[in-house]
């Protein structure tokens, strides 16, 4: 890995790393995560989530508790462009427009949440995805990074479930 993506990669690492931090246990089936970018035909880019083992959601539809019937944890996605944190989602697609970006190579990055706003973390790290990508580039996405991702398509379990 480059210099480049090692600071930047760095940079979110620590506007994620102000949040409280929530370990998964080891019971409960860890989250697994991915990420698609596509250029936006109007502006920017568009974003979708994936998860596995995770029930993605509002906090306000949840049930107070933050484990489901079936095993696996509740919460929400923090999105982060450049290091900084830009918003809250509960869904699996967001939008990320120029005024966002900068010329050249940019970071994407989301963490995954509890809704009392807790990183969920495995073995001390963050359960994150990231994408660096450059509008001006044929190939828009240079490097991805994926903490826990999916292994198995067929297992998939995400939000947009009613509770």
């Amino acid at each position: 890995m480059s210099y480049f993506f090692s600071a930047a990669l760095y940079a979110a690492s620590t506007e994620i790393h102000q949040h409280k931090a929530r370990e998964i246990d080891e019971d409960i089936p860890v989250p697994e995560i991915a990420l698609s970018v596509f250029r936006d035909s109007m502006d920017g880019v568009n974003i979708h989530i994936t998860v596995a083992n995770y029930i993605l959601g509002a906090p306000d539809l949840a049930p107070s508790a933050s484990i489901s019937e079936d095993g696996f944890l509740y919460g929400h996605v923090h999105v982060f462009v450049n290091g900084i944190k830009r918003q809250r989602l509960y869904g699996q697609n967001v939008h990320i427009p120029n005024t966002w970006m900068k010329t050249g190579v940019n970071q994407m990055a989301i963490s995954l949440n509890s809704h009392q706003h807790e990183n969920w973390i495995l073995n001390q790290e963050n359960i994150v995805a990231s994408v660096f990508l450059d509008l001006a580039k044929e190939t828009l996405v240079l490097h991805h990074f994926l903490s826990q991702p999916i292994e198995n398509e067929h297992t998939l379990y995400w939000s947009l479930l009613d509770f």
